[in-house]
């Protein structure tokens, strides 16, 4: 019985309809296949955005920050001395990768007519420079090679325009303490993230240079940087490095330290829930329009084969075949459509961004085979569900009344 419901509902699928139904067909078609294009390429953009801005705020300052418990962030940092054995014990730690030292100070950016208000965040020669190389714009990134190329910086373009300087030309950084210093600078090159708050702040130069500065060439800093293997498993590895530092130092999360970004990226998935329950619906009244049609245009059909003994069941398969078998043309319409307009937006970016606004210059896509499994098969389990319904129409309909029925 099987085998003739889908033989049956294989004809059907085949054969030819009246020009309304034919219509209400191909409309489910195109609606199931939009709704499951704006649902693949809704996930897509999202999650490729919080990508990126995450991959910006934990590649500028690491994914856990440790500095004494008395610093209250960049301005106010209590320096303490640099352990190796610290630093060794931290690496051992599952899922931490790298541990950076930093000493990062407040300062003046002095260029021929202009100052502005800066943050000098001094980095070692083991410093992880490719957040910086990928979002470099010109220039090459500074060197501790020899005692002159100690005094290169990086800085942003925001600083750049502000104050008119370019890679090549020097500056002054005054630093006020006790006593004031003044260190000349040259800038080796420009970088921009499109964290306008982070951009306009820091600027990136020597370890070494910092600490001849404020620790008396002493093996000091403010903070450490950590990297991990996952992101996501930031809160728990932050946990284990709490537990096993000394009493006079403390770890804390970029993401806890950026609460207003990641908090503002977690609602971007309740967006993406409320997208995907709309499309759902579309594609469902799509789906329970169309079979409805095909129900009462075959209801002369139904009576036959109920005359002939077919059971209700058997009949339902029917219908719920051929329905399946438009919501898999539906479904190829869909993810044609959504996949190509995400291939043509990562390979040429036509969509733009204001940069100032949403830290990203363009629409950034992210396709994962994960969420678009999750999409396609979501739709047929939720759609072949709502199909139960109108289906049961089939066990209202009297077999001699059908058979008249025109």
């Amino acid at each position: 019985m099987v085998q003739n419901s889908l033989f049956i509902a294989k004809r059907l699928a085949l054969g030819k309809f009246k020009t309304f139904a034919s219509l209400i067909i191909k409309l489910a078609w195109f609606g199931v296949g939009l709704s499951v294009a704006v649902m693949i390429i809704s996930i897509a953009v999202v999650v490729g955005y919080k990508k990126e801005i995450t991959e910006k705020v934990l590649g500028f300052g690491g994914h856990i920050e440790i500095h004494s418990t008395g610093s209250k962030g960049n301005f106010d940092y209590q320096q303490f001395n640099n352990s190796i054995q610290l630093k060794k014990d931290l690496l051992n730690i599952k899922g931490v990768v790298s541990i950076n030292s930093i000493i990062s100070r407040p300062g003046i950016l002095k260029a021929e007519n202009d100052i502005e208000g800066i943050v000098f965040k001094g980095v070692s020669e083991k410093y992880n420079f490719s957040f910086l190389n990928k979002n470099k714009i010109r220039g090459r990134i500074v060197s501790t090679k020899s005692p002159l190329e100690k005094r290169e910086i990086i800085v942003s373009n925001i600083l750049a325009k502000k104050l008119k300087i370019d890679t090549g030309d020097m500056v002054k950084i005054y630093f006020i303490n006790q006593p004031m210093r003044v260190i000349p600078c040259k800038i080796a090159s420009i970088y921009e993230t499109g964290l306008e708050e982070s951009d306009k702040l820091f600027i990136i130069g020597n370890l070494s240079e910092m600490q001849r500065i404020f620790a008396k060439k002493e093996q000091q800093i403010t903070h450490y940087e950590v990297q991990t293997n996952n992101y996501k498993n930031i809160e728990s590895i932050n946990q284990i490095i709490n537990e096993s530092l000394p009493i006079d130092l403390r770890a804390e999360s970029l993401v806890k330290m950026n609460p207003q970004i990641f908090d503002w990226l977690g609602y971007l998935d309740q967006n993406i829930v409320i997208i995907l329950t709309l499309m759902i619906i579309v594609a469902c009244i799509n789906m329970t329009t169309a079979l409805l049609i095909l129900i009462i245009e075959r209801t002369n059909m139904i009576g036959i084969l109920k005359a002939m003994g077919m059971k209700d069941s058997s009949i339902k398969n029917i219908f719920l075949n051929h329905a399946l078998y438009i919501l898999m043309i539906g479904l190829l319409i869909g993810n044609a459509i959504g996949f190509s307009l995400c291939f043509i937006q990562s390979k040429f970016k036509i969509l733009t961004l204001s940069q100032e606004t949403y830290y990203l210059s363009y629409v950034p896509i992210d396709l994962s085979l994960t969420n678009i499994l999750f999409i396609n098969i979501g739709t047929i389990a939720i759609c072949m569900i709502a199909l139960l319904i109108p289906v049961r129409m089939i066990t209202k309909i009297s077999p001699v009344e059908a058979i008249k029925f025109n």
